[in-house]
C-alpha cells in the first residue's frame, strides 16, 4: 500500500483552518474530503487542528473582557496605519 502523497498532503493542510471554518469554495472543500478520507496522517492533523480550537474557543468564551479593552482594540483597527516607507531607506 503506498503512502500518502506528500504533495496532496501539503495542499491541503494549506487549506485546513478554512476548512475546519466552513469557508472554502465547496470545490475544494470536496477535494480536502477526498484526501482526508484516504490520509491518516493529515486526517491526524485535522482533527488535533479542530481539537484545539475547540479548546481555544472554551477558554476564552469562560472570561470577560477587561473594561475598555474592546474599544481599544476598535480604535486601533479604526487607526490610519502608517505612511508608506520613505524612498531610499
Amino acid at each position: 500500500m503506498a503512502g500518502p502523497d506528500r504533495g496532496h498532503c501539503r495542499e491541503t493542510l494549506k487549506e485546513i483552518e478554512l476548512y475546519l471554518d466552513g469557508e472554502l469554495d465547496p470545490a475544494v472543500e470536496s477535494l480536502v474530503q477526498h484526501h482526508l478520507s484516504g490520509c491518516n496522517p493529515c486526517t491526524q492533523k485535522t482533527e488535533f487542528r479542530q481539537h484545539l480550537k475547540d479548546l481555544i474557543q472554551s477558554k476564552c468564551a469562560e472570561r470577560d473582557l477587561p473594561d475598555g479593552l474592546w474599544q481599544k482594540v476598535q480604535a486601533l483597527i479604526d487607526a490610519p496605519g502608517p505612511g508608506p516607507p520613505a524612498a531610499g531607506g
